[in-house]
């Protein structure tokens, strides 16, 4: 069959220009913003290097998982970005999902990390899957994409097109009639709700709500439920409001959240919601009890602004997550959260 074709942009909406959340990252360093060039306008496409050979259009060096030994390159490293672009639908499109179960309430996932220069975001996405298959019995149910200079070889990049791709996929897959799928995105957000994907100087579209549910739209899922950890992602809600939907966001549509940077391994949404409730309960609406108040302490403790996370939930998504819930064992081990092997990223905020 033959592969689909990702379209690169050439122009980056200019109306992004203001600056991505500084706040996430203010408690480890003196945050600067984001330069406005990084965001509203297309980025220069470094030079081949003359020893560099093209690999074929459909694979990159090392993307059969083989390892080299050498340290990978940062992204602008990377020998021709037309060929990483044209190598993700194959990237995509051979994550080879479970089955699901007939008769069952399955959970899917999709991670997105969103930003190739901080390690926090990227950890998070590599733990999804693990605390899913460890808790609640969805091992080979999640597809990640994530921005970063030791993945991009071997992982799917986190971008508005993969987006759409990986929950096809998982379309494709869960009968859509029982099953659940989470969606949990992890980056910078802005005032004007976009949600940053950088990838070094790939010119990327940054991620609206309005990206995000045409996403589940054309996927024909039923049953979503939509995790945004990051700045202003209450900002996301209304857009993404649909009987069927129950939407958690780390931070108020005025507000920023915490924790990201160099020197982190983890936001604090990201450790107060994933890593910690969701390995005590099953129960996501009890899980986010569980991290707004892990928060607010913080929050009280080094004198910052509230983020004050928020939940917002559709009328009939309850009865279907505790229908999954009971197919759930009485007790499950809790998944100890590691950050993802490799050197860190370069933290934004050391910049």
């Amino acid at each position: 069959m033959r592969p689909s074709l990702i379209v690169l942009p050439l122009l980056v909406c200019a109306a992004l220009a203001g600056s991505f959340c500084a706040g996430r990252c203010g408690l480890h360093h003196a945050a600067k913003p984001v330069e406005p060039e990084r965001i509203g306008t297309m980025r220069s496409q470094p030079k081949m290097a003359p020893e560099t050979k093209h690999p074929p259009a459909t694979a990159l060096p090392g993307m059969d998982g083989e390892e080299s030994g050498d340290e990978l390159p940062d992204i602008p490293a990377i020998g021709s970005y037309e060929e990483l672009m044209y190598a993700q639908p194959n990237l995509v499109n051979r994550v080879a999902l479970r089955p699901q179960t007939p008769g069952k309430v399955d959970l899917y996932a999709v991670g997105f990390a969103g930003d190739s220069e901080e390690s926090v975001f990227r950890n998070e996405v590599e733990f999804l899957p693990k605390l899913l298959a460890g808790r609640f019995g969805a091992e080979g149910r999640t597809i990640r994409l994530i921005n970063s200079p030791e993945t991009f070889r071997t992982t799917p990049i986190a971008t508005r097109t993969n987006l759409m791709h990986a929950l096809a996929n998982v379309g494709d897959t869960i009968d859509r009639n029982d099953d659940i799928v989470l969606l949990f995105l992890t980056s910078h957000g802005s005032r004007d709700h976009h949600l940053l994907v950088e990838m070094g100087s790939l010119p990327l579209d940054q991620l609206t709500a309005k990206d995000i549910r045409e996403a589940f739209d054309r996927a024909h899922i039923t049953w979503r439920v939509i995790v945004v950890s990051a700045c202003f992602s209450g900002g996301f809600i209304p857009e993404l409001r649909e009987p069927h939907t129950m939407i958690i966001t780390a931070a108020r549509e005025d507000r920023t959240s915490f924790g990201c940077g160099s020197d982190s391994e983890v936001t604090w949404f990201g450790k107060a919601f994933l890593t910690e409730a969701l390995n005590r309960t099953a129960d996501f609406r009890d899980a986010f009890g569980q991290a707004k108040k892990s928060i607010a302490s913080w929050e009280k403790r080094d004198k910052q602004t509230p983020s004050e996370p928020q939940f917002w939930e559709g009328p009939l998504i309850e009865a279907k997550l505790a229908a999954w819930r009971a197919t759930l064992p009485a007790s499950a081990t809790q998944v100890k959260f590691e950050p993802a092997n490799g050197p860190s990223a370069r933290g934004r905020a050391s910049r």
